[in-house]
């Protein structure tokens, strides 16, 4: 079955932690985490609609210079979302550097600064020299900060000794042919079937008993190769599944309220990217680090009921025996294991 996210993982557990996330059929990307990109080449940074940093600590930030050299003379917006001091830290970045030969390039950036109550907004535009402007506060509400057909964006504030911000990225449902019900109505397969996908995604929600259910009254015609027909007459080549869920955590301190609001946020993720920094032997300095334990990670994994466990943030103290660390997580996710926090 096709999946609409599909994931890179940059660079390998040591290394600085980021996920790359093409978007099926959409010639577009999601981009988790900002630091050493350097394997992905230009050509798929400039596929990079959306760019969710966890915070502006260099190892999850240093890669912002790379993406800006990629996409300087894209048409479609950027838009970065981060912890309370990102568009600061942006507007620093792009200060850096001489502007004086950028007033015909289309670029523009936005930048989103989340906080507990709201979304602050502002946007740099290659033709004013990337000044700061500020535009309209976004809502915060229930976590959501990007909603659109394909998937919705929801963001939670953490503590890392500063705020950082663990995101989940879900798809509502997911649409798959059915290759013998097309070929029985007398259709071919087609560019009109990714119109066909949008419309019902924009006119239609996901309910596991009536599996889809209409947004509203108004009946919705799609161009096909047989002509015009009604979307819900084309239901039998259909196959309708319950979306997926990625979450993503990274470098938050190990702490009780923390772990309960991690818990919570990423249940029943199909995949979770975590650190799992330290050894449990080491939890002393987990606390003085603002760490989660290997032990901690493979706890929220087990609580949450998440499907796929991916670590991608360890310290380079275990580089010689990462195995200790996969084994702690494992331990922990079947077992329970205490530990005083």
């Amino acid at each position: 079955m096709a999946r609409l996210f599909h994931y890179k993982v940059v660079n390998n557990a040591f290394g600085d932690p980021c996920v790359f996330i093409k978007l099926l059929r959409e010639k577009r990307a999601l981009l988790l985490d900002l630091g050493d990109i350097r394997k992905i080449p230009f050509s798929e940074i400039l596929k990079v609609s959306h760019i969710f940093v966890t915070h502006t600590h260099i190892d999850h930030f240093i890669g912002f210079d790379q993406v800006i050299r990629a996409i300087l003379r894209r048409t479609e917006p950027l838009k970065i979302y981060g912890p309370e001091n990102i568009i600061e830290c942006i507007n620093g970045k792009l200060r850096g550097y001489t502007w004086n030969l950028v007033s015909d390039y289309p670029i523009e950036i936005e930048a989103y600064a989340i906080k507990e109550d709201k979304v602050e907004a502002a946007k740099f535009v290659a033709s004013r020299r990337f000044e700061l402007e500020k535009i309209a506060d976004l809502p915060f509400h229930k976590n959501l900060i990007i909603e659109e057909p394909l998937f919705r964006v929801r963001a939670l504030v953490l503590s890392h000794g500063i705020p950082v911000i663990a995101y989940s990225i879900e798809e509502d449902f997911h649409i798959n042919i059915n290759k013998v019900e097309l070929e029985r109505a007398g259709l071919q397969i087609g560019p009109w079937l990714g119109e066909l996908k949008k419309q019902i995604k924009a006119n239609y929600s996901y309910h596991p008993l009536k599996i889809l259910k209409k947004k509203s009254e108004n009946s919705v015609e799609i161009e096909t190769p047989k002509g015009k027909m009604n979307i819900e007459e084309l239901f039998p080549i259909l196959k309708i599944t319950k979306g997926e869920k990625i979450s993503y955590v990274m470098d938050v301190s190990p702490t009780r309220d923390n772990i309960d609001k991690i818990i919570e946020f990423v249940r029943d993720s199909d995949i979770l990217f975590c650190e799992a920094y330290f050894l449990s032997k080491d939890k002393d300095r987990a606390l003085e680090r603002n760490h989660l334990t290997a032990q901690i990670t493979g706890e929220i994994a087990r609580e949450a009921k998440v499907g796929e466990l991916k670590i991608l943030h360890i310290s380079p103290k275990y580089i010689n025996n990462p195995e200790e660390v996969y084994r702690e997580v494992e331990l922990s996710r079947h077992f329970h294991l205490k530990q005083n926090l």
